[in-house]
């Protein structure tokens, strides 16, 4: 059995603000460093209840921001981790294909304009207002082109209200509860880590009776969200249409001002960047 985790940070318990990467200050570094443990313990969790459950390979996709956040040396010797500068490979969700059993993802947080939701942003327009996605649903709408079922999702109860909405099918491990978009009621971080670990087993269990998350093409596809993430959002590029929502991304993707998709060489990017997106 082959499982794909995809992770992002802000739906993590005990997080509840945006990162400011500008900021040298010592307070905000080792808050920073402190995210990064929580986030790192949870997706431990799901890699865990992975192999517990009789997986044989795990790939993590590490999808916050800098896109190299998880202290993976802390991981099961096991999986494997993308990690690494955002926006430079040729996917988004790097190596998934039809090969794998189960989408797993960890720490979503929900779409832009979502009302009392932890620090919400990016918000997907499909078909001119027809659907809207998250990032953590537009993940599990890719996966659905590949007939790969989300099993498993973390978060706040916004974004639980959206994929399960979705999804009515898959486990989601409700991490915190939200009360505005700096301030939520947190799980202690073993209580989110066991949590997860039971859902993930659960969710897997479950695969084969849980159904992968389906767009219908053609695709109108654009996205909202604004450069601070606060409204009033604008669209970043221009609308596309494709036959599928996985090309209607792909193709969006390669256009957006942050983008360096497909980089072979290297171009004066050193780490850390003081402005990443997501």
């Amino acid at each position: 059995m082959k499982v794909y985790i995809h992770t992002d940070i802000e739906g993590v318990a005990g997080f509840c603000f945006f990162e400011n990467r500008k900021s040298k200050d010592i307070e905000c570094i080792n808050h920073r460093y402190r995210m990064y443990q929580l986030l790192t313990d949870e997706v431990s969790a799901a890699v865990r209840a992975c192999y517990d459950s009789g997986a044989d390979e795990v790939i993590i996709n590490d999808n916050h921001g800098s896109g190299y956040n998880i202290l993976f040396e802390q991981l099961d010797e096991r999986c494997q981790i993308i990690h690494g500068r955002s926006g430079t490979g040729h996917n988004w969700l790097e190596f998934l294909d039809g090969t794998f059993d189960a989408l797993v993802i960890v720490g979503a947080h929900a779409m832009a304009e979502t009302p009392c939701a932890i620090t919400p942003h990016s918000k997907w327009c499909v078909n001119n207002g027809e659907i809207y996605l998250s990032e953590a649903s537009m993940a599990a709408a890719l996966a659905g082109d590949m007939d790969i079922p989300v099993v498993m999702a973390s978060g706040d109860d916004k974004i639980g209200a959206e994929l399960l909405a979705k999804m009515p099918d898959l486990e989601f491990a409700q991490v915190k509860r939200a009360v505005s978009p700096y301030l939520a009621c947190s799980m202690t971080p073993k209580g989110a880590c066991k949590l997860i670990y039971e859902k993930v087993c659960k969710g897997l269990a479950r695969r084969k009776e849980i159904k992968p998350y389906k767009i219908n093409g053609p695709v109108d596809l654009i996205l909202f969200d604004s450069d601070d993430h606060a409204p009033p959002l604008k669209t970043y590029g221009e609308k596309v249409t494709a036959p599928t929502i996985s090309e209607a991304f792909a193709l969006y993707g390669r256009r957006l001002p942050w983008s360096k998709k497909d980089l072979q060489y290297v171009d004066g990017f050193q780490f850390p960047a003081e402005k990443t997106q997501g």
